[in-house]
């Protein structure tokens, strides 16, 4: 039988009632106090949701979100199409799926503050497009828009926001595409014919949202409509201007730090579309935003009407109540009111696994119970005896209830099964809590035989070209920030699902107090392979080290041996006997691995793979983000490494200095092809003889991580007139803006194809593009390796990024490279003779292909190191 269009699913009802988890669940308990009750008590009893739509992390506009939040008391989301995997980071070493997951939770950060919800569609970032075809060619078109638009049917805005226009005045392809999508989603979300599959596999019903405005803070002559973020939002004492740049701040992989002025600030908007017939362009203009205009059950009853009207009544009373501190007056009013919410039914479910409730009113919902227990005073905990277990074991978790309100209450503590996890509950419950008491329940959960480590439900499967595959995943978790997949704890008061907490592991630290770990199933037997990449030289009979680390997850002991598989030829010796036999124990095995007498350019893969007693196989290892301002998250990588053999000579070298960057992993892979490198920390930098120093190389946007760098940047110039080499490989403004170089750089300019707008810097996003040398009669072009063709084949993501555009004559270009369609480019590449020594600049992104082993990379950078040693022309 075909779901009612106001019905939902019982997973999907899960998810509104109890969000995916969040850093506060890993903090100690609290109800949030008055501010928290106050924010909920804005957010209940009247109909006003909207949905803004971007690219990526950073691109939402965070004042807008706080001026609907906490200020208009909206339902507000934002759906970033990526998870900014693409980018750069400036404050750890991760890219790709890493950072994604980081980004991820800094938006969560970002939306605590300003108190909207956050979505996703299945798009990985690849890279930086200059128009909306390139972004096509990676993300499906068709695809893009079924994951925007099943958004737009399980949030079911009235009014949507896009941030860009969908042309090329967005600048990036990305911003481009998420402007066309957002408008397109608008005009075609309405329609049954489109993406049925929705309806049918998702029951997602059409829905047809009313107003479209787009973002005008790049385009202020568009404006049709000016918001106040200047106002002061009485609970935090801040503007609400304030409380988005302390979200923007939290952006802190993408160096988006912001002051936070007082005073006024307009949020600027244009009326793109409305089907009102209001015609009012205030922003709520021609919507009905009251109570009885929301979808609810028995939509059509009067008997719905009139419990809509005493819900909003009701609310508007604990609102009073709460204002004059009589906190157990505005308890048992929300206490009514949800049962006018919920129908009477305190599960609010068909009977058949699904929700009575329409989404909006399951929101509300959500809010009344939670509002309800902070009113109450009413504190609930969750903690385990453990944070990482293994398939098969068990866990035991203690469930605590603080009743610090004036009323007896009645809870019953429960965990809900996820995952298949067993639950097996303590004899009796917490049950009737005096005043001032705490009740505690213990529980014992067993982990399934067949668990998969803990990981986000889009790192499940592999990428599909820049798709992540969600095939596999519940469709209630399709589009969320992340799934749960491990035990929640639920707090019941009456049947009904009043709070939850996320079950984690508490201990002390000395230094920071209390710290909470999240429970997560980790192999048995974790692997890592190290190095995860490597370049040989095909001249190089030598063997290289790998090193394999084993990281017990279990309590109990676990034996067996540990080795590498390779390919015919290759030799690593017999695998090594192991013998685990305590939670966390590690050890590191190192194999000398011999190549074949002669082998040819080419690439293989090793893998480390343990096996226990049993025969059980081992060859995954997890790895975790985790950073102070966002919750730790965790990934699996499979423990191999790739092996490239290649034709390559490093001139003679004694020793190179090497100040690190912002996420730069090129130290690590210039020292496993055998260059002598030092890592210069800011006392070398101050006083270190650099002299010593064959060349000193400067790591990507280094100039904004290393203030002794920066202050000691007259010293490199010395370095260099004496006779030294500098090579500084790609930075930001600030290098080019604050004069770091010898001689003038500048970076950026009118448009280099027709049609496009003025560019902040010069980049060449085509991995593919040609390049050619600007003479071929230069030293870096054949010295100690003849550059051809293929050195320019397996790049990754992008030639570079930051070229020059201009520069002083002193300087010489050595390449020329550009995207399709656009002028060639001769600034990502420029040597200077600097006094007696040489100083070169470059925008090529060795950052990404020296990590990657990409061979031509390794080739061209050893060129740039002999420079020092050749005779300057």
């Amino acid at each position: 039988m075909r779901r009612s269009p106001l019905t939902v699913t019982c997973a999907s009802l899960l998810l509104v009632l109890f969000p995916s988890s969040s850093r506060a669940q890993l903090e100690p308990p609290s109800t949030g106090g008055t501010v928290a009750l106050q924010q909920e008590l804005r957010l209940l009893g009247h109909y006003k949701r909207v949905l803004m739509i971007g690219a990526h992390p950073d691109d939402e506009d965070t004042e807008l979100l706080a001026v609907l939040v906490r200020g208009l008391g909206a339902e507000a989301a934002y759906l970033s199409l990526n998870r900014g995997e693409g980018g750069q980071n400036l404050i750890g070493a991760e890219l790709g799926e890493a950072l994604g997951l980081i980004r991820t939770e800094e938006l969560l950060a970002a939306r605590r503050l300003d108190g909207a919800r956050q979505f996703f569609t299945r798009a990985y970032d690849f890279g930086f497009s200059k128009t909306q075809d390139e972004t096509w060619q990676h993300w499906p078109r068709d695809t893009i828009l079924k994951d925007v638009v099943r958004i737009v049917r399980r949030f079911r805005p009235q009014i949507v926001v896009s941030i860009f226009s969908g042309t090329p005045r967005d600048g990036h392809g990305q911003h481009q595409a998420a402007g066309w999508v957002a408008q397109e989603a608008f005009q075609v979300a309405g329609d049954s014919t489109r993406f049925p599959e929705l309806a049918r596999e998702e029951h997602l019903d059409p829905w047809t949202p009313l107003k479209l405005y787009r973002s005008t803070r790049f385009d202020t002559t568009a404006t049709t409509l000016t918001l106040n973020g200047g106002a002061l939002d009485p609970l935090l004492g801040k503007s609400f201007h304030q409380i988005a740049m302390a979200g923007r701040s939290l952006h802190r992989s993408q160096d988006m730090g912001r002051l936070q002025g007082i005073g006024p600030s307009e949020v600027r908007l244009a009326l793109l579309q409305d089907r009102t017939g209001g015609g009012t362009n205030a922003l709520f203009g021609g919507l009905d935003t009251s109570m009885t205009a929301m979808p609810w059950n028995n939509v059509d009853d009067a008997g719905g009407r009139r419990s809509r009207e005493r819900f909003a009544a009701r609310v508007d009373s604990a609102r009073a109540a709460a204002d004059g501190n009589d906190l157990a007056a505005a308890a048992e009013l929300l206490r009514r009111a949800e049962a006018d919410v919920a129908g009477g039914a305190a599960d609010a479910t068909d009977g058949a696994g699904g929700s009575r409730l329409a989404p909006e009113q399951a929101e509300q919902l959500r809010r009344a119970l939670r509002a309800e227990a902070i009113a109450a005073r009413v504190v609930g905990d969750a903690t385990s005896d453990d944070d990482r277990v293994v398939p098969g074991e068990r866990v035991a978790a203690t469930l605590a209830v603080w009743n610090a309100g004036p009323v007896r209450q009645v809870v019953r503590p429960s965990i809900a099964s996820r995952g298949g996890w067993s639950v097996e509950m303590d004899t009796g419950s917490a049950g009737s809590i005096a005043p001032g008491a705490v009740a505690q329940v213990g529980a014992t959960l067993r982990v399934p035989d067949t668990a998969s480590p803990t990981v986000p439900y889009f790192l499940r499967r592999p990428l599909e070209g820049a798709l992540y595959d969600w095939s596999r995943s519940p469709p209630a978790a399709r589009g969320q920030p992340f799934d749960s997949s491990t035990p929640l704890a639920v707090f019941q008061r009456n049947d009904a699902h009043w709070f939850s907490r996320e079950l984690a592991l508490r201990v002390n630290d000395q230094a920071r107090g209390e710290v909470r770990r999240p429970v997560q199933v980790v192999p048995r037997v974790d692997v890592k392979l190290d190095p995860g990449s490597e370049l040989w030289s095909i001249a190089s009979p030598a063997p290289r080290r790998f090193t394999v680390t084993l990281t017990h997850g279990a309590r109990d002991t676990t034996a067996g041996t540990v080795g590498l598989e390779l390919p015919a030829g290759w030799n690593a010796g017999k695998p090594r006997p192991f013998r685990l036999t305590r939670e966390d124990e590690r050890e590191t095995y190192a194999f000398e691995v011999r190549p074949p007498a002669r082998r040819a350019p080419g690439a293989v893969v090793l893998r480390a793979i343990a096996r226990d007693s049993s025969g059980h196989r081992y060859d995954l290892g997890v790895f975790t983000v985790d950073y102070p301002h966002i919750r730790p998250r965790s990934y699996t990588r499979p423990a191999v490494a790739m092996v490239r053999s290649a034709a390559l000579r490093l001139p003679p070298l004694t020793r190179v200095g090497y100040v690190r960057g912002a996420a730069d992993r090129v130290p690590e892979a210039l020292r496993d092809v055998g260059v002598p490198l030092t890592l210069l920390d800011g006392a070398a930098i101050e006083h270190e003889n650099l002299d010593r120093y064959d060349a000193i190389v400067i790591g990507p946007r280094a100039y904004e991580t290393d203030t002794a760098l920066v202050e000691h940047n007259d010293r490199l110039l010395d370095f260099a007139l004496r006779g030294g080499l500098v090579i500084v490989q790609y930075q930001q403004l600030v290098y080019f803006q604050r004069g770091f170089a010898p001689y003038p750089l500048t970076v950026g300019g009118p448009p280099l194809r027709p049609g496009g707008g003025a560019v902040e810097h010069d980049r060449v996003t085509d991995e593919r593009a040609p390049v050619t040398a600007v003479t071929s009669a230069d030293p870096v072009m054949g010295i100690p390796n003849r550059l051809g063709t293929a050195d320019w084949e397996g790049w990754v993501q992008e030639r570079g990024l930051y070229f020059a555009r201009s520069w002083d004559a002193h300087y010489r270009p050595v390449l020329e490279t550009h995207d399709p369609g656009e002028a060639p480019l001769e600034g990502g590449l420029l040597v200077a003779r600097f006094g007696q020594g040489t100083y070169v600049y470059t925008g090529l992104s060795f950052f990404r292909q020296l990590p990657a082993g990409v061979p031509g990379a390794f080739r061209l950078f050893a060129n740039l190191l002999a420079l020092r040693s050749q005779r300057r022309p």
